[in-house]
């Protein structure tokens, strides 16, 4: 059976981070589609840069483009601004055209984001392949040493999906059941957390007909 404390359910989803505190204002890297600042539920970030796979050679740079031009990324981060106001948000875009992406982007993303040592790293995304597990593991490793917390997306508390069923990941799914400020804990199981799943509400918009996701 889930456990609904929202104490409990909050010390377990920190103990993900090792034995540093997090601090109240955290820096937060949101790795997804990009941030539009300019969006009434986000407002100013500390910043921001993209990825892009350079076609011929298949290397992947970095570009000073962190607009997004799908909604997702700024749906993320208009949710973390209303629950944590005075977080310092950090845009690295990895998806332009659609909500997929090169494996390779998303470890350099990871990579950089840790090298970069924010508090937290957020990513509304997933992996199924077996075969990037190993290297996806070597990024969450280095990350919980650095006491660094990763937040990734799943579809249930039984999904097989990396990074989220890593022990040192909080692994979030969309719960049906949630409201906006619960929280539920799966002891034991791959993805350890479900949550509400729509992002904040946009008047005049039905909620069943926004933006909704898996984390």
């Amino acid at each position: 059976m889930p456990i609904t404390w929202w104490s409990w359910a909050m010390k377990a989803l920190f103990s993900r981070a090792g034995p540093r505190n997090l601090p109240m204002t955290p820096e937060i890297a949101i790795i997804d589609s990009g941030i539009n600042p300019g969006h009434p539920h986000v407002g100013p970030i500390t910043g921001g840069h993209g990825y892009e796979t350079d076609p011929e050679t298949g290397q992947v740079g970095q570009t000073d483009d962190f607009m997004d031009n799908i909604g997702h990324g700024t749906a993320i981060a208009g949710i973390i601004k209303e629950k944590v106001p005075d977080a310092g948000l950090y845009a690295v875009k990895i998806f332009s055209r659609d909500l997929g992406t090169a494996v390779p982007v998303l470890i350099q993303a990871i990579a950089w984001c840790i090298r970069r040592k924010f508090d937290i790293i957020h990513l509304s995304l997933g992996v199924e392949n077996k075969n990037s597990a190993g290297p996806l593991k070597q990024l969450c490793d280095t990350a919980r040493e650095k006491g660094i917390l990763i937040i990734a997306s799943a579809r249930g508390p039984e999904h097989r999906i990396y990074p989220a069923c890593f022990s040192n990941v909080a692994g979030v799914y969309r719960h049906p059941d949630c409201a906006w400020d619960d929280l539920v804990f799966h002891c034991g199981s791959p993805v350890a957390f479900g949550a509400h799943g729509f992002p904040c509400p946009i008047p005049g918009l039905p909620q069943e007909k926004n933006i909704q996701g898996q984390g």
